[in-house]
């Protein structure tokens, strides 16, 4: 089972899906630090009905990349929470990286779950990650086919 959801200029546009697939809203993230020690901060808001189990978070792309990262912490339904991650991003000031993904994982009772929040990056003047706009989002049962 899958769902898209799909976030621009905070504005929540929801494909249908089912009631048991977990909804998470993720604003583009906001960045600090200095070139060599960046940190980008998501806002994850819990759109569901039930209280949700974060359990870990990645950026695998291999120009905006954080390793496997626990975070641990329970979402209550319409509470939202903030992840923080160091990234590693060394592109040159106007560089645009499309694809990057942030991949949330998490728990819905006894069921695993994985959301991918794929953004693209603009290297900023001091070349800083800078989010688009348009956070695109999708919802995998963890072992489903």
């Amino acid at each position: 089972m899958v769902v898209v959801v799909v976030v621009d200029k905070a504005l929540l546009r929801r494909a249908s899906g089912t009631n048991d697939t977990p909804r998470l809203r993720i604003e583009p993230f906001a960045q600090g630090g200095e070139p060599g020690n960046w940190t980008v901060r998501w806002q994850v808001r819990n759109e569901g009905t039930r209280r949700l189990r974060l359990i870990a978070a990645v950026q695998p792309h291999a120009q905006f990349r954080t390793p496997d990262t626990a975070i641990e912490r329970e979402v209550a339904s319409g509470a939202e929470t903030e992840i923080v991650l160091p990234v590693r991003f060394t592109a040159t000031p106007g560089t645009l990286v499309e694809n990057a993904f942030l991949i949330l994982r998490l728990a819905d009772g006894d069921q695993e779950w994985r959301v991918l929040a794929r953004v693209s990056v603009t290297a900023g003047p001091r070349g800083e990650p800078i989010a688009g706009n348009t956070v695109s989002t999708t919802t995998h049962r963890v072992g489903a086919i």
